[in-house]
């Protein structure tokens, strides 16, 4: 049980971390700071900036919004004309689907991982779960380590790769003069990866050092106590 218990602990640290990075990003500042990067491809069919960053904001407002909305439907380009087609649509109601998943399994996870330290220090096991938050760290900066690089050598590859993962063949392929692509351009999903991986990294960081603390101090306890 003991093993169960810590591998529950070890196995929600990554989700947690990752899915709360994400959530931050899933809002109105990261367009906003993506389109003022230098650097950042601007609409190559003209769209304005202001009209650019609106749009892009309330798609991802969609996302954090209860149940099914239409506010993607009643979106506007500037000339009038809808600004997604039917197929963005239900691509977007198929983001929306992974995204409440994901966040609902991190919270699960999170509840889960929070009893499972009451029962281990109730059963004594203190020091278990210092581990266990060590090896939390360790095992999220390893994933994260080796998508980073799977993500530096061929970013293409791993967007495809992530992509199939979670939505059916052919469901998530745009053209370039859809709105999808023009407002979300790889660029902003190679920045949006490396800021996830370089954000989780730290307070990963911080459970494998706090962590291996807490079990040294807690082992040293329980000898003195042992004496």
């Amino acid at each position: 049980m003991r093993g169960l218990l810590r591998w529950l602990l070890v196995l929600a640290v990554p989700v947690v971390l990752t899915m709360t990075v994400v959530r931050l990003l899933t809002m109105g500042w990261y367009p906003a700071f993506e389109y003022a990067r230098p650097g950042f491809p601007d609409d190559p069919f003209g769209l304005p900036a202001e009209a650019r960053l609106e749009l892009a904001q309330a798609t991802i407002r969609f996302l954090n919004l209860p149940g099914r909305s239409d506010i993607l439907d009643d979106l506007r380009l500037p000339d009038g004309s809808a600004a997604y087609n039917a197929r963005e649509l239900d691509h977007m109601d198929d983001v929306k689907v992974v995204y409440d998943g994901l966040t609902l399994f991190a919270a699960a996870l999170l509840v889960g991982a929070a009893a499972a330290a009451v029962a281990l220090v109730r059963r004594g096991a203190r020091c278990v779960v210092w581990t266990a938050l060590a090896q939390g760290g360790v095992l999220t900066l390893g994933i994260l380590l080796s998508l980073a690089v799977w993500m530096v050598v061929g970013f293409d590859a791993f967007f495809t790769a992530f992509h199939g993962l979670f939505f059916q063949s052919g469901t998530w392929v745009f053209a370039y003069s859809d709105t999808l692509i023009r407002l979300f351009p790889l660029p902003f999903w190679q920045d949006a990866g490396l800021i996830v991986a370089g954000t989780v990294s730290l307070p990963a960081v911080g459970l494998v050092v706090g962590g291996w603390w807490g079990h040294r101090r807690c082992q040293l306890r329980e000898k003195g106590d042992t004496v």
